[in-house]
């Protein structure tokens, strides 16, 4: 609840007119609107900040006077992120609500609440008014009610209304009927003329109808025979054998079946060559190296000495190590040689050193006894391995070579193997002629199924030929049928004789209607001559356009007549559906509001009454002008309540004619709405803002 406290002039108004342009743009100065241009600058707007589920909006327009288009930015924030609308997104973001909505029934003011100030308001006309207000939240609709009723009334009301558009139309259409008869009797004189005119009307109707005929008769022979080419084309189609030598499956099959052939016939070639080639490589393959290469023997020496190789590099290794090992052996005799030049020194010296040299050699002799051992089996092993080894004597040199060098030279020899192993794999002769014998059973079976299928290109060429030729004949005869009795041989000169006797016959026709038409000319001349200025003819165009008007003019009165009904179809549906809630809720804001000196707001028979204590029900009329401002103030808030629009109320010292305490009432009412949805009230009342909170002095 906001309330704007200020003396006339302060800027109340000034502040309801900014907040809502700032919402709905600026508005020209015209006699509906305020000028709320300022005196002094030409540029003036400005900013307004709203919040509304947690979003934060900036609005901000500004307008130069008389020049240039108003700037628009909105920007929204949420949740730490801001976006920005341009003017048709916010239109639409505050659908329903527009500029007319808030002048109308979110802004209450003294004088959009006041129904009425004239004094003799008619009771019925009243209680029309309350009721569509309370159902619609304004009187608008009513308004245009009334102006329709007076606009339709304007064009009719009864028969006696001489005044009125329709009954002067009808007036008007009787006087040239009237006219109309007396011409016509006036021009009776001229009866044998006009009935000689008349017949001569007819023959020239009929010389017209006769030229048509011709005319027909004329294009549909000009027509076939622009034709004849296409005719004769298709007589010379259709008198040939187009008996089609094959169908169209056969035909399909074939091609299919000779294009087999040809791939056929080429994948033989090709395997005869690569055939022929595959013997010619795998000749040159044939030596004693690549035979003994493949050899099973072969084969299985390479698998043996990959087994024996391990122990063989075993057995060499030890020999190596067993020719140097002498250690024992070098010791014992430095141990003897240290000894006796000990023994003249230092005897005690001389005894350590034999003992040593004792050890040493029976150590030496043991290890030269196991090593002998040793040596023997490696010995064996590399005979074995080097008899192996022998095998390939014939293919690589093999002298006094390492066991790894020996290796190696095999490695390089299987080596040749493998490689020898896959060019041989990309040959093979033997599946080549197996595929080639299974082609030539293929080739051989679509022989024995077409004898004649090297001649299928040229049959198909005929096929395809006679397709066309065939195809062509049934699109002339599609095309011919339509012009031509394809039934009856088409004798184009024949055609061409009777075009020419047509035109003819044409041209006698054309010379007898000019005649007949210059008769009819000068007769009409005669009967001009004898006729007034106003003819029948301008009396009848008249007559048109009387009842052309008096057309209009019913469906203008019958069209405001649709839409009163309209709208009183609309006011009544919307009685039934939304008035009954509205009136519930005034009912209860009005008890408020007046001590609940009156209780209920009701509807009969589409009359508003108003129920007090005592249980007395009183009709608008009836009521004080100051109950009646409250009443309508209960009405607009009860409307508002109804449609349930998060939209603020903004009231203009709407409450002038309240008595202290429905003032008091009025501005609890407020705060218990306020609870629910914003309240700006703008007033000049300093005894009634004294007892409100959130005053904002001006």
């Amino acid at each position: 609840m906001t309330t704007f406290l200020g003396d006339n002039e302060t800027g109340k108004s000034t502040i309801l007119a900014f907040i809502k342009y700032m919402l709905f743009g600026f508005e020209n100065a015209t006699t509906a609107n305020q000028n709320f241009n300022p005196l002094d600058v030409k540029t003036y707007g400005g900013q307004i900040t709203l919040t509304h589920e947690n979003k934060t909006i900036k609005i901000e327009r500004i307008k130069i006077l008389r020049t240039g288009k108003p700037s628009f930015s909105c920007e929204i924030s949420e949740e730490g992120q801001s976006y920005q609308l341009d003017e048709a997104s916010w239109q639409e973001f505050m659908r329903p609500i527009t500029a007319k909505v808030f002048s109308e029934i979110y802004t209450v003011t003294q004088d959009n609440l006041q129904i009425s100030t004239v004094k003799d308001y008619n009771a019925d006309r009243l209680d029309q008014e309350w009721r569509m207000s309370a159902t619609t939240g304004t009187v608008a609709l009513f308004d245009q009610v009334q102006k329709l009723s007076k606009s339709r009334d304007q064009i009719f009301t009864t028969t006696r209304a001489a005044k009125k558009p329709i009954n002067q139309a009808l007036t008007d259409i009787a006087s040239v009927q009237e006219a109309i008869e007396k011409k016509t009797t006036e021009e009776a004189a001229l009866l044998p003329l006009m009935t000689k005119n008349a017949e001569l009307e007819e023959q020239i109707k009929d010389y017209r109808d006769q030229q048509t005929s011709l005319d027909d008769l004329i294009n549909q022979s000009k027509h076939k025979l622009s034709f004849l080419a296409e005719y004769q084309e298709y007589q010379e189609l259709d008198s040939q054998n187009l008996s089609n030598i094959l169908s169209t499956e056969e035909a399909d099959n074939l091609r299919r079946k000779h294009a087999l052939h040809e791939k056929y016939n080429q994948e033989i070639r090709n395997l005869n060559q690569k055939i022929a080639a595959d013997s010619i490589a795998i000749e040159n393959l044939d030596t004693p190296k690549n035979r003994f290469l493949q050899d099973e023997e072969t084969l299985e020496k390479f698998y043996q000495l990959k087994l024996e190789y391990p122990k063989a590099i075993s057995a060499e290794q030890q020999i190596a190590q067993f020719k140097f090992s002498k250690h024992y052996l070098i010791i014992t005799i430095i141990a003897i040689i240290l000894m006796g030049i000990s023994l003249a020194l230092k005897p005690f010296v001389a005894i350590f050193f034999l003992i040593i040299a004792i050890v040493s050699g029976i150590s030496h002799y043991k290890t030269h006894q196991l090593e002998r051992q040793e040596l023997a089996k490696n010995e064996a092993v590399l005979a074995d391995f080097d008899q192996k080894v022998a095998y390939f004597n014939d293919m690589i040199v093999l002298d006094n070579d390492s066991v790894n060098t020996k290796i190696e030279n095999i490695t390089l020899l299987e080596k040749e193997l493998q490689e020898l192993r896959i060019t041989l794999s990309q040959y093979h002769p033997k599946e080549s002629i197996e595929k080639l014998s299974a082609l030539k059973d293929l080739d051989n079976a679509i022989f024995e199924e077409i004898p004649d299928i090297d001649t299928a290109p040229k049959l198909l060429e005929q096929w395809a030929q006679q397709s066309r030729d065939l195809m062509r004949l049934t699109r002339l005869k599609e095309q011919l049928s339509k012009i031509f009795d394809l039934s009856i041989v088409f004798n184009g000169y024949k055609e061409q004789k009777q075009l020419d006797q047509q035109v003819a016959e044409k041209t006698k026709i054309t010379q007898e209607l000019n005649s007949v038409i210059d008769e009819h000319s000068r007769n009409l001349a005669v009967i001009n001559q004898q006729k007034t200025d106003t003819t029948l003819i301008d009396l009848a165009a008249k007559l048109a356009r009387k009842k052309a008007t008096l057309r209009d003019y019913l469906v203008d009165f019958a069209t405001k007549t649709a839409e009163i009904k309209l709208i009183g179809d609309v006011m009544q549906s919307l009685s039934s559906e939304t008035l009954p809630d509205i009136l519930h809720r005034a009912s209860l804001l009005f008890r408020e509001l007046t001590n609940n000196s009156w209780q209920e707001i009701y509807l009969d028979e589409d009359i508003l009454w108003v129920k007090n204590s005592r249980k007395q029900s009183l009709r608008l009329i009836d009521l004080s002008t100051g109950t009646r401002d409250q009443l309508q103030l209960a009405l607009r808030l009860a409307f508002i309540q109804s449609k349930k629009q998060e939209f603020p109320i903004f009231l203009d010292d709407n409450f002038l004619r309240f008595d202290k305490t429905r003032r008091l009432n009025f501005g609890k009412l407020l705060q218990t709405i306020a609870q629910d949805r914003q309240i700006i009230l703008l007033t000049s009342d300093q005894d009634f803002t004294l007892e409100m909170e959130g005053t904002i002095k001006l």
